[in-house]
């Protein structure tokens, strides 16, 4: 039924799944805070970390950050392990320079970017306007209640940096301003890896030169920070490999701890978890978490991760490939999902935070829903809909009534977020999908 130019029943399906999505969020995670306090607050309930953890990720390096200037090897000298690129350092050095006050810029700035993003959303989508209301309840609770921003809030993590700049990368980048998107994303790369992989969204779309001003971008900053920490880049890689091969073998070759296995989901935390589950003869809770601090009290590691660790890294290339190949020609809000998906599964060890990779192609699905299929100006299947706010939902809320196997539920979600997304494509003209275009390819290209 058409009125005033817009199909109501299609708006009418939008609003029912944006509104899904906000109340599957609000009442899991009220599950699991109900499930953590009356159960005694027992810690594989719990959706946070103790009090007493809170803000360690930041917190940690005072020490270290403040011996900087003796060179990357105050980084690699003792306890916390210092496992990022060289140009994290300088992230910490900035945030840390606030002494006391160092936590409250981090959650002030992280808190600012959230806002803005959300009104960035919020302004797209229209949110607010007649007939967008579930727009505007799923960007609201996603900026209020969306989990990987408070365990990232909580942990002092700075994936939040790495985030807000790759986010902001990409939010240019869909909307076709390819320069600044990929300087962005040269940045975020540049102090954690993974973000490279938004470079894909570029290459294919043909913007080379763009790619390669990304790539140099990171670059500079790699090599600027190497220079800094002294007493040359060289010497200063050197220096800094031992906290990375120490990381490899302590995360990566290792189980992690039973309470932050709990957040974790990548495909090598998803087969350390299967590995564990059949040593343990079946799914449960409390003998796999017994189990998991019995392996790490060992003096040797567990033989069977290391096997796990030698085939993961061919696995992960192969997978990479696969999704390359899925991918290719699907729309860009479909590549930019695929994007973000890959960014939390394929590291060693994704922790919750990764996870806030995911708010942009959300945000992007809600602009796409609200402005284009519930005006009638594209068309997506109602069960897809409500499929992508279930799962995005469930994503974003904290799942540790599941215990141990929370992070292996969300792992679960992922890989039925890329089934979802290359089964049903989400052309959108605000986006840069033109009709008659070759799918997922910029139009002006040659």
């Amino acid at each position: 039924m058409q009125e005033d130019g817009v199909d109501r029943g299609a708006a009418t399906q939008v609003e029912r799944a944006l509104w899904l999505y906000s109340a599957l969020v609000a009442a899991a995670t009220a599950t699991a805070w109900i499930v953590y306090w009356t159960n005694d607050k027992r810690w594989y309930y719990r959706p946070l970390f103790a009090l007493v953890d809170q803000f360690h990720d930041l917190t940690n390096y005072t020490g270290k950050i403040a011996h900087l200037r003796d060179g990357a090897a105050a980084l690699a000298r003792g306890l916390p392990v210092f496992n990022y690129p060289a140009p994290a350092a300088y992230v910490y050095k900035f945030l840390l320079h606030f002494h006391e006050h160092a936590v409250t810029v981090y959650l002030v700035l992280l808190g600012a970017f959230t806002v803005g993003l959300a009104g960035v959303a919020w302004r797209t989508s229209g949110a607010g306007r007649r007939g967008r209301l579930g727009a505007a309840a799923a960007i609201a609770t996603t900026a209020v209640l969306g989990f990987p921003l408070w365990f990232t809030e909580d942990r002092g993590n700075i994936e939040g940096v790495v985030w807000a700049l790759s986010a902001a990368g990409l939010c240019l980048l869909l909307r076709s301003r390819y320069w600044s998107a990929a300087a962005l994303i040269g940045a975020a790369a540049a102090v954690k890896p993974f973000p490279a992989l938004l470079f894909l969204l570029l290459l294919g779309r043909r913007r080379v030169w763009e790619t390669g001003l990304g790539l140099l971008m990171g670059g500079v900053l790699l090599v600027s920070a190497l220079w800094g920490l002294g007493p040359n880049p060289w010497q200063a890689y050197l220096d800094l490999k031992p906290g990375v091969t120490r990381y490899m073998e302590t995360q990566g070759m290792n189980l992690g701890a039973a309470e932050e296995a709990r957040f974790e989901h990548s495909l090598l935390d998803g087969m350390k978890s299967a590995a564990l589950a059949r040593r343990v003869g079946g799914f449960d809770s409390q003998k796999a978490a017994e189990m998991t601090e019995f392996y790490l009290a060992q003096p040797q590691r567990w033989a069977a991760m290391t096997t796990l660790m030698e085939i993961y890294l061919p696995m992960a290339a192969i997978g990479l490939g696969l999704l390359i190949a899925l991918f290719y020609r699907m729309p860009i809000l479909n590549q930019a999902t695929a994007a973000g998906v890959a960014i939390t599964l394929f590291p060693l060890v994704s922790a919750e935070y990764t996870l806030l990779h995911l708010y942009v192609p959300f945000g992007a699905f809600v602009v796409f829903a609200a402005r284009e299929v519930g005006a009638g100006k594209a068309e997506f299947p109602g069960g897809a809909m409500i499929a992508l706010a279930a799962i995005y939902a469930l994503l974003f809320s904290p799942l540790t009534f599941l215990q141990i196997y929370a992070g292996d539920a969300k792992l679960l979600l992922l890989l039925a977020l890329l089934f979802v997304a290359r089964r049903w494509p989400m052309r959108s003209a605000y986006f840069g999908d033109q009709p008659g275009s070759r799918i997922g390819m910029d139009p002006d290209a040659p």
